[in-house]
């Protein structure tokens, strides 16, 4: 039984988490502006400094190697340049990019945002979308059937581009059955995870609402009734239903998040107080915390707490940012849980600890 959160937090590092998803280069060109331009009423902003970040997926990845996990990540790029800094920037951040695999026929994911005094002017997207080449996927699948069955969670953050077959979401299936892991999701598709069984889904409010709708509905269709945690409590089982969750854990932004199950009350977990310099990647902070301790048999509540302290770390920051081990245990201390009591409920993947025998109590 875990008795404090430092105890939790320090078997972090016992932990390997395969990710799943389209890895994308975040670039910020920075620069100033002090004049508009002749052709159009728009700012000429004159470039004089640039930072490459790990996107998408893999800012999940980078998140849990920073939170002291052993990452295996696993996606694609293309033969090119923004593929090249999309490397060399995973490798600065020390992770492994041996299940970086290279398509030539594909241009590598990337988001370019203009910056000017700390003003973003616009975001450049660029990068192929089209479903992956049938060799790539045969290596993607075989990567899979390799690192899956040994490992202690699989996280999928699909953004809709291309890597998640009909054909890799039947392996992840297969494997689920024949070795049930805890696997959380976090995708615009979710309905589409439904016979997967997910451990955990991750919706963000507009996303839930889509998803309670029409497959073009909006944040705007979602009914009146009240606040977004009440609005969202009351679709509890029809949202379980739909994405055949064992849990939902929906983010709310400033609002914190909220957890459902079945057969609870659905339980808020508070934002915690914090300058927001911006939100890029804070949800994907908060699915490595969670997935960290949620693979270290923690109760939920714990779990979803940890997640939205490590997101308001990294909100603090500019840019696409990440949260430590370290400034998690700095930030955590502040947080008024007592662990005990609600170790005696169930966690949320119970048979963590038949699948991990190595899990040890922590004092």
């Amino acid at each position: 039984m875990y008795t404090n959160l430092p105890g939790l937090i320090n078997t972090f590092v016992d932990r390997h988490i395969v990710v799943l998803g389209e890895a994308m280069l975040d670039s910020y060109l920075m620069g100033s502006a002090n004049r508009l331009c002749q052709e159009a009423p728009v700012p000429v902003v004159t470039l004089n400094d640039r930072s490459d970040r790990p996107g998408g997926a893999a800012n999940v990845a980078v998140n849990l190697h920073a939170l002291g996990a052993r990452v295996s990540f696993l996606s694609v790029i293309g033969d090119d340049g923004d593929g090249d800094r999309l490397r060399q920037t995973l490798e600065h951040c020390g992770l492994e990019t041996d299940g970086l695999l290279v398509q030539p026929s594909r241009h590598t994911l990337a988001k370019q945002r203009i910056m000017a005094a700390s003003q973003m002017v616009v975001r450049l997207d660029q990068g192929s979308t089209d479903a992956i080449a049938p060799e790539i996927e045969q290596q993607l699948i075989e990567r899979l059937q390799a690192l899956v069955p040994p490992c202690d969670a699989v996280i999928i953050s699909d953004y809709s581009y291309g890597l998640l077959t009909q054909r890799v979401m039947d392996t992840i299936a297969t494997l689920q059955v024949a070795a049930p892991t805890l696997l959380v999701v976090d995708s615009k598709r979710l309905a589409r995870y439904r016979s997967l069984s997910a451990t955990v889904v991750k919706p963000n409010y507009d996303e839930a609402c889509r998803l309670l709708t029409d497959p073009v509905g909006t944040a705007d269709s979602m009914p009146d009734m009240g606040t977004r945690l009440d609005s969202i409590a009351r679709q509890r089982d029809r949202l379980l239903d739909l994405t055949g969750a064992k849990m939902v854990i929906v983010t709310l932004d400033a609002e914190g998040a909220i957890i459902l199950q079945r057969e609870q009350a659905p339980q808020p977990i508070e934002a915690k107080p914090t300058t927001c310099r911006q939100t890029t990647g804070a949800g994907d902070t908060f699915i490595s915390a969670l997935t960290l301790a949620l693979a270290s048999n923690a109760p939920v509540v714990i779990a979803a707490e940890l997640a939205v302290t490590a997101a308001a770390v990294v909100i603090a920051k500019d840019g696409t940012a990440t949260c430590s081990m370290e400034e998690l245990q700095t930030a955590s201390a502040a947080l008024p849980l007592q662990i005990e009591p609600l170790a005696n409920q169930a966690s949320l993947w119970c048979s963590g600890a038949e699948r991990n025998p190595s899990t040890k109590e922590v004092a």
